[in-house]
């Protein structure tokens, strides 16, 4: 049986299986506490979650060599990375995209509005069933999954998600543009004004905030 993830299309598919299934689980998670469903993707084209992407992708390459340690030790250091990562990710999107995509301000124990205790808990938690649960699941697919298969499914994947974040990264920057009256100085820009308006980019960040 493999003992780890080590090959770089495997690293690929993990990215797009946690991207897709955090960005399900924050849906759910909206419904249940504030009722309603919304959009919690981070792209443009399909429901994925960069930031769980990532973050499930880099915990898997840090912490795979630690899966047969405690619940414990998993949990606290998955607490302390999550909360690094998503302060990370707050400060990369405002001072890249011009938006804050998150605000905890109005939760007790947050840290600049960016991280807060309790949602870093959240990550300790996930940490634990990714690593105990999940990770040995996603090791049996992979061990019975063709290579040649896998490498070909990976890449189409790769290809998608580069083109993915290229067109939302553009029409994000032109988001911010617009709330400060600039106009579009191109056809490329004009182009992306037409298919990503404000009325459809409020659906797909409905949390999003524009600023300086």
């Amino acid at each position: 049986m493999k003992l780890k993830i080590d090959k770089l299309y495997e690293f690929i598919l993990l990215f797009i299986i946690a991207a897709f299934l955090g960005d399900i689980i924050e849906m759910v998670f909206c419904r249940i506490t504030d009722g309603v469903w919304m959009s919690r993707s981070s792209v443009v084209w399909g429901d994925f979650s960069i930031v769980w992407g990532l973050g499930a992708a880099g915990l898997t390459l840090f912490m795979q060599k630690y899966s047969r340690r405690s619940p414990a030790f998993i949990f606290i250091a998955g607490t302390m990375l999550g909360g690094i990562y998503e302060y990370a990710c707050s400060v990369f999107t405002e001072l890249v995209f011009g938006a804050v995509f998150w605000d905890y301000s109005h939760i007790p124990l947050n840290f600049n509005g960016r991280i807060n205790f309790l949602f870093c808990l959240f990550w300790g938690a996930a940490a634990v069933i990714w690593i105990k649960l999940l990770y040995p699941v996603i090791l049996k697919i992979f061990e019975k999954l063709p290579a040649r298969a896998g490498k070909i499914l990976a890449w189409i994947f790769a290809l998608f998600m580069l083109a993915d974040i290229v067109i939302s990264s553009m029409a994000l920057l032109r988001c911010s543009q617009r709330s400060h009256g600039i106009a579009p100085q191109n056809a490329l820009q004009a182009a992306i004004d037409d298919s990503f308006g404000d009325e459809r980019m409020k659906k797909i960040y409905p949390n999003a905030i524009m600023v300086d």
